[in-house]
Formats: C-alpha cells, structure tokens, sequence
C-alpha cells in the first residue's frame, strides 16, 4: 500500500438520509466507516425536504396496521410493476431500522397523527401512522459543525431563517384568535430572536432539516469522519470485487481502500443532462428543487462497476408543480406546490386556454403527470393558479405569504399577475376572456354544491386533508369572485430519482445477468426504486433510502465478520 492509501472498512459516497444512515449504521455495528460528500455541506435533498419518512407499521403506528395490510396497498398501487423481493425486505426491516436509530442515537421519530396515503382509496390504505417525521432538533447541540448542516430553501423560512412545519404555520395564522396558538407563536419567535443574536439562522430545526441534523449529530457523537468539498473519481476494484475509491485531493489522485465494500448514496441521475434528456418527457424539465450536486455520480460509477438501470418505470422521477421566482442575489427560486394551497377552496388550475385540465387536490406526482399528460394535447405548460383576493390573504399563493404580506413585491417582479377583472387576467396571460369567465362560473358553482363533476377535486381522504377542515361544504372548493385576481405560472418539476441502479433485497448492485457486483451498494435515488415510479405516499423515497441504507451497512458487517473468522 502506497503512503498516499487509506484503508477503512466501509466508504459510503454522498451524505444525504440514505448515507448518514448507512454510514451511522456501520458506525454503531463496529466498523471503521468514512462519509465523503461531494457538496460543501451535509444534508443532501433530505435537509431542504419537508423529511417525511414512509414506513409502514413501526412502533409509532397506531393499532391496525400490518405487514400484510401494506403490502396489499403496495399491490394495489404499484401494481404488477412491484418488485416483492423488495418490497418485502422493505416491509419487513423498515421498522427493525427505526427502532435501531432510536434506541441507539438522537434520531427520534413520531407519526403525524393525520396524514393519509396518497392514494387514499386503494385498498390497504391508511389515514395515519406511516408517515414518519423527525422531532424538532435543537441546532445548537451541533456547536460548530452548525454551519456543516444544509440550510433550508429560504422560501420555506420566515423572519429571516426560522424554520416553520404545518403546526407552526396554523399556530401563526390563529396566533389573534386563540390562546394555545398564541402562546406557541410567541415561543418560536422569542427563539429566534435569541437565535440571531448568535447565529445567522434559526437553529429550531423541523422537517427534513430536522431528521439530517439529527443523523449529524449521531455522527459526530461517534466520530464518524466527514469529508466534505469531496471529489472521487473512480471506484477501485481488485480481484473483482470493489476494493475502494479514488479521491481527487489538492495533493493529486488519493485512493481510499475499502475492505467490505463501498455504499452509493449520491443523490441520483437528476441533474445529469444526458440522463434527463434520455429518461425524462419532452419538454424536458428546466426546474427542480433539488440540490445542485445530485450529477449521477454514483450512477455512472455503478453501470461502470457492470451495474445497470432499471426499466419498467411509470415515470423515470417524481414530479411536483413549481413555480420560479428571482431571488435578490440573481439565483432562481424553485417552490414546489405541495400542501399549502393547490388543495385549499378557490384556487383553480387551468391551461392556455382557460379551462381546468387537472383535479387541483390530487397528489403532487399525479399533478406534473398531468401537466405533461395535458400539454400533449394542447398548450398546458406553463399552467396557472388562479385566485382571488379572499384566497390570498387567507391562505397564500406559493411564495405569497397568508395575509399577502409580501404580495406588493411578488407583483412588481412578476412572479404574480395581478388584475381588477377576470377579464384583464385574462388580458395579461394572453387567454380567452370568455373561457376563463365560464371556468370560474362553472367552478363557483361545484363550490356552492360541494361537488366537482369534471375532476372530483376534494373526493377522497388526501384531499380533503389538503383543504381547509373549516369550509364547506366541501373543504378543497371555493368560489372565486372576490376581486382584485391573481395568477402565477405552474411548472413540472423532478423531485427525485425513480430510475436507478438496480439491487437486490441486500441493496447489492446486479450486473445485467442478475449477479451481485462484490462490495458495491446502493440505495436512495442511486438505487432503483421499489415504487417504479408511483407515488403511493409522502416519504416514500426517504423512508427506502434509510431502510436499505441500513441493510446494506447490515450486509457489509456480516462480510466483515466473516472475513475476520476466516482469517
């Protein structure tokens, strides 16, 4: 071994849910393990996440969920795309895994006590309890790795870095008009006043920034070494098996050998032109939220090593609607539309030529779906939410905050349209006046009956969950007549990675004969998913990427600890 060679027991590429996972979980079973992460920061997609964590039947569960339960959901979902060997190692560890965190580190999980799953009437679904989040995380026990933790996107802050949940957000808004949310409106803000005394952003972590700060912390508990700003080059290999990494160093190529094995976790093919032209659909997505450093990487080590995507898909990545705006410092801000108003009453979606094209409510995968499944057939991409004055002040649009706070602004540069009449909204987004009157007409009517004939917006438990529990008589339709009328542009956005390496049940890489690749993992956006491109539920990549990051960290101790018999 040259004086340039490291040697570890396990290297794991790229520190997203997945990695920290997989790199913790070899930490606590003995091994000496190294966390290389490509970006300045740790995190990964997780850390700017809402963090939600789809694992059936855990501990947090309430009574009446079972294996066999989800996995009749799955069935019904997935359909005859599933693949059972994953699907039950998945069902069968995923809980085995949360009960290892928590018992042995910080991380903590509860249940959100109402969250349905996506596809709410399929049989096997459930209204709660497989949808996991981490508890709020005080910042401020990462002392100075602090800084090591990714930020939030700064859309989904407040006052200048407080991180806000659906709890927070509800506690804000009823802040006047209710003792309990006043007295929670007023903690969270004294916090991080005290915070930006100190440090240049809330510290109170929630949602996925929660669930990353916690694995960083568990790392830096066991000094997991952390290797950040880390280019590798090549995955090394030696009789076959894959033996290590090449990083690049300012003091030239350095290898870093790993006895039993290397764990791919960077992210996935999403920002890989090449890959995005040849995986997506035409228009081919300009807009994601996800993180800049998520290359392929990891990807294009595997099929180099002999592994090779998976095919079958539904959709090659998950999809949301977005919508752009400039940020002051010249960059783009990409929202994604998930809970806050797509579902509420008196928002609509419509085309280029006035109409609606999609059930508002429907899941956020379904919706890019449609987008793209629409603007086949005629002109839909951009689409636009469309409102009134009631809907923005109550609820917000997108990067408008409720109450129209920053409004004025969102106007003058153009990320809202704003009009007196519906027939000047019209005007400014180059539509018919007259197909857009009919829209709101025929809308203002399903609202009036609590019922949507073209689309069945607000039929099932998942939208109603996304609507407003206040309002009837359907809780997701609302008239819209309140002028002034606002619109903002509606785009299809990749979320993450459905297509990727394909493993076995081990979360071993499978060269084309079906052949585990010696040493080689993968999980998260790198590994196939076991949902092929279906969207049964939130969490649904974060909780396979945790879970199969500790099989695989599982697997390569059991290798370790016979190599070690053996010798």
């Amino acid at each position: 071994m040259s004086r340039s060679d490291r040697e570890v027991d396990l290297v794991v590429l790229g520190a997203g849910a997945g990695g920290m996972t997989a790199a913790l979980t070899a930490s606590l079973l003995g091994l000496d393990v190294v966390l290389l992460e490509k970006a300045p920061v740790v995190g990964g997609t997780t850390a700017i996440s809402a963090g939600s964590v789809w694992i059936p039947n855990t501990h947090h569960a309430p009574p009446g969920d079972s294996i066999d339960r989800a996995w009749t959901y799955l069935q019904a979902t997935v359909g005859d795309r599933v693949r059972p060997e994953l699907c039950e190692a998945f069902l069968a560890r995923g809980p085995e895994m949360v009960r290892f965190l928590e018992d042995s580190t910080p991380v903590r999980f509860r249940a959100y006590p109402h969250h349905p799953d996506y596809l709410a009437t399929a049989d096997g679904a459930t209204l709660s309890g497989r949808v996991l989040e981490a508890l709020p995380f005080d910042g401020r026990l990462l002392g100075r790795s602090f800084t090591m933790l990714r930020d939030p996107l700064p859309e989904f802050t407040l006052f200048g870095g407080m991180m806000v949940d659906r709890t927070d957000i509800n506690h804000l808004l009823n802040a006047t008009r209710a003792g309990n949310s006043l007295r929670h409106a007023l903690s969270i803000l004294a916090r991080h006043g005290a915070d930006r005394l100190r440090h240049r952003r809330g510290t109170r972590l929630v949602m996925g920034n929660a669930l990353a700060g916690r694995l960083l912390h568990a790392l830096l508990q066991r000094s997991v070494p952390i290797q950040t700003n880390t280019d590798v080059t090549e995955l090394l290999r030696v009789d076959g098996r894959i033996d290590g990494v090449t990083v690049a160093t300012s003091e030239g190529p350095q290898r870093l050998r790993a006895r039993h094995g290397v764990v791919l976790a960077t992210g996935g093919f999403s920002r890989r032109p090449e890959l995005r032209r040849t995986l997506l659909p035409e228009p081919v997505a300009e807009h994601s939220p996800l993180v800049p450093t998520v290359t392929g990487d990891g990807v294009s080590y595997g099929i180099g090593a002999g592994g090779h995507l998976g095919e079958g898909h539904a959709q090659a990545s998950f999809w949301a609607p977005m919508s752009i705006r400039p940020r002051a410092d010249g960059s783009t801000a990409v929202f994604p539309h998930f809970v806050l108003d797509r579902g509420k009453p008196g928002l609509i979606a419509i085309d280029h030529s006035g109409r609606r094209f999609v059930n508002e409510a429907t899941t956020y995968h379904l919706f890019g779906q449609a987008l793209y499944a629409a603007h086949r057939e005629r002109p839909t991409i951009p689409c636009f939410f469309v409102c009134d004055q009631a809907f923005i002040l109550k609820y917000g649009l997108g990067m408008v905050r409720p109450r129209g706070l920053n409004l004025r602004g969102a106007v003058a540069d153009g990320y809202v349209t704003r009009a007196d009449t519906l027939a000047g909204l019209a005007e400014a987004l180059a539509l018919d006046p007259s197909a857009l009157q009919e829209t709101v007409e025929r809308n203002n009517r399903y609202a009036a009956d609590g019922n949507d004939p073209e689309f069945g917006k607000g039929g099932d438990a998942y939208q109603r969950n996304l609507g407003d529990p206040t309002h009837g008589p359907n809780p997701c339709l609302g008239p819209i007549g309140s002028a002034p009328f606002y619109a903002i542009r509606i785009y299809p956005g990749d979320i993450g990675a459905s297509v990727g390496l394909v493993t076995d049940a081990e979360a071993r890489v499978l060269d084309g004969d079906g052949v585990p690749v010696p040493g080689l993992y993968a999980c998260g956006n790198d590994m196939d998913s076991m949902m092929a491109g279906i969207y049964p539920g939130p969490g649904i990549t974060i909780g396979p990427a945790m879970t199969f990051a500790w099989i695989a960290a599982r697997h390569a101790a059991r290798h370790a600890a016979r190599r070690n018999a053996s010798d």
